[in-house]
């Protein structure tokens, strides 16, 4: 059998479950017409080159798969059909792990992306509270000063 990269760009307004709903639709689609799944990766919500079906963004989905023509051709029908599709490409590979293996390479793993998220996200409440900090002394300063002015005059 013939290996296959597959990339498509699903509707980012749709739930996770419905979005499972569709994955799981396509990869049955795939086993239905003689494919078989090899790898899957799931590269997440990304910002469009452009707008598509009145979106900005979409949800990025890559998979590596053997078949022969009939299954490539009913799953380019499959996804013709779906509104919850923006934009598929099947191409043909001649080295599958390779493909894939340099695709893993370039998507972190998901724990990876949310941790360093967070600890940017650390990052700025620290900046943050430490400005509003430095912002409270000064405020706190000039009603002193205030104060003494007040008092002065009035004595």
């Amino acid at each position: 059998m013939t290996g296959y990269e597959l990339v498509f760009i699903t509707d980012p307004n749709l739930s996770e479950k419905d979005q499972a709903v569709v994955l799981k639709k396509f990869k049955k689609n795939l086993t239905e017409f003689g494919g078989k799944l090899i790898h899957e990766y799931v590269w997440g919500r990304r910002r469009l080159a452009y707008e598509i079906a009145g979106n900005d963004f979409g949800v990025y989905h890559a998979w590596y798969f053997t078949g022969i023509g009939k299954t490539v051709d009913e799953l380019q029908r499959q996804f013709g059909f779906s509104d919850d599709v923006l934009r598929n490409q099947i191409v043909k590979t001649e080295d599958l792990d390779a493909e894939a293996s340099f695709l893993h390479n370039l998507i972190p793993p998901r724990e990876e992306t949310l941790g360093k998220d967070k600890v940017e996200k650390s990052v700025e409440d620290v900046t943050k509270v430490s400005k509003m900090t430095e912002i409270e002394s000064e405020i706190e300063t000039e009603a002193e000063t205030l104060e003494k002015v007040e008092t002065d005059s009035v004595d």
